[in-house]
């Protein structure tokens, strides 16, 4: 795989949730030590909320770029196992950091992610940062363009989430 398809596999759109409140913090209450009723806990039979296939593509994409900022590759691996085209694009990105290599790159816009006939297989149209890189401590730093491109992204359901199965460039 070109260094080009590897680095372009980068999907990057930080989902950051946050609420405020000016409400004053809760007083906690403490039982009555003679109560001898037991308080409500959770159940091993709640099922925690399913995560939607364009949540865990977005925090895959983090995933991605995470893994090419730091040559960290393990908790990119975890989200596909058996996609080949990760674990090349990932295979890759440790060859560059155990040279001394580096890539600095602002990630991808995610500008549509559209489901692409089959219900696991999905269109994702991203724009990408121009990205610099070098393949060692001592090798030119090279530059790509960046730019829009389409990607095909298969997943499979994996209880309550989803695993990448396959990762390919299409064209428009």
């Amino acid at each position: 795989m070109h260094v080009r398809r590897a680095l372009a596999l980068a999907l990057v759109v930080p989902l950051l949730l946050a609420g405020c409140s000016e409400e004053p913090e809760p007083t906690p209450k403490i039982p009555d030590p003679t109560s001898s009723s037991p308080s409500p806990t959770a159940t091993e039979s709640e099922t925690p909320e399913a995560e939607s296939a364009e949540d865990f593509i977005r925090r895959w994409a983090d995933a991605l770029q995470e893994m090419q900022a730091t040559g960290e590759t393990g908790p990119f691996r975890e989200l596909g196992p058996a996609c080949e085209s990760c674990s090349e694009t990932a295979d890759r990105v440790e060859q560059i950091y155990a040279a001394g290599g580096a890539i600095e790159w602002d990630g991808w816009t995610i500008l549509s992610i559209e489901e692409n006939g089959a219900s696991d297989e999905f269109r994702v149209i991203e724009r990408s940062a121009p990205t610099r890189f070098r393949e060692s401590s001592d090798a030119p730093w090279k530059r790509l363009d960046g730019g829009r491109t389409p990607h095909v992204i298969q997943l499979e359901s994996a209880g309550t989430s989803w695993l990448v199965v396959r990762t390919a460039e299409v064209s428009e």
